[in-house]
């Protein structure tokens, strides 16, 4: 928005927070690039940016009904009235951010599946009935898409993407859209960003190993882990670990090692968006004890 003073002396504004709150605005929102400024008469106008970024929590919360994008700000003229901005938007659904449990429900683009909890239920598939999928079809679609445009590109998983593609590709995932004719290594930068992004890991802390991982018990480690893995988010693990092994049988072009695709799956697989969590000895050794289980069936036909 732009603030003009269309008055005859020095104005000051500032953004304020509401009533019994110490916020300015929602945490989607951010305001730059100051929150306060001082006008003079006939000079030029001040601009304040609003932006909105939808993080995995903001997703997750939309997506569940229990944020919407509306928010009213306060802009307070020193020694004199406060205006009041609404500030208004309408979340275009993605299948980003949300959990796998919630995406095998729906046969339908996300971004066709309302928002609203009660014409939600209407499209809602009961998960317990066989025509509920799998594993996601997003999950499905893209996977696909990367294993027809051939697993030997060199470096792929690791060499990024053409931003604009990666957008491209994401709302084809979301609206149901073909792909285009899309460079591998964009397809494979999303494919890891969806796992990444889910609002709950594949692999939940819970089942991290608490046991030092050894020759000795990595079967037996590897096996509860494997029993222990919710349905959908088995299906889902089995399906990434089979596809990784099938990039590995081109290791000669694609230059993938077992180590380098176990790295991948910690993190995009256990970790997901995570990052934020503290470090400590036990959760550093219990991570690495967990790579060495994701190696363990990349490199064998244990699952």
């Amino acid at each position: 928005i732009k603030v003009t003073n269309t008055g005859k002396v020095v104005a000051q504004f500032r953004l304020v927070p509401k009533l019994d709150e110490t916020a300015l605005c929602k945490p989607w929102m951010t305001i730059s690039p100051d929150t306060y400024g001082m006008l003079i008469p006939g000079e030029q106008e001040a601009t304040i940016n609003f932006t909105i970024t939808i993080d995995n929590a903001t997703a997750h919360a939309l997506n569940t009904g229990r944020e919407v994008l509306e928010d009213i700000l306060i802009l307070r003229l020193e020694n004199g009235r406060d205006y009041y901005i609404t500030v208004t938007a309408k979340y275009a659904r993605s299948c980003f951010g949300m959990s796998v449990d919630e995406l095998v429900m729906y046969s339908d683009p996300i971004r066709n599946i309302p928002l609203d909890p009660i014409k939600r239920a209407e499209t809602q598939r009961d998960l317990n009935s066989s025509a509920a999928l799998c594993v996601p079809k997003e999950l499905w679609r893209i996977v696909d898409a990367i294993y027809e445009r051939g697993l030997h590109e060199k470096d792929i998983f690791t060499t990024p993407g053409v931003a604009d593609e990666v957008f491209e590709i994401r709302e084809c995932l979301d609206t149901g859209a073909p792909f285009g004719a899309f460079r591998i290594h964009s397809m494979t930068e999303v494919l890891l960003s969806f796992l990444s992004n889910l609002s709950s890991p594949i692999v939940p802390t819970t089942l991290f190993p608490t046991l030092e991982i050894d020759a000795q018990n990595i079967q037996s480690c590897s096996r509860k882990f494997l029993e222990e893995l919710p349905p959908i988010h088995y299906n889902v693990f089995v399906y990434i670990v089979s596809f990784f092994r099938e990039a590995l049988l081109y290791r000669e072009s694609n230059k993938l090692s077992a180590a380098k695709l176990a790295r991948i799956c910690c993190n995009c697989l256990v970790l997901g968006n995570q990052t934020a969590m503290e470090e400590t000895t036990s959760s550093i050794q219990r991570r690495a004890g967990m790579q060495l289980i994701m190696l363990h069936f990349l490199e064998t036909n244990s699952i």
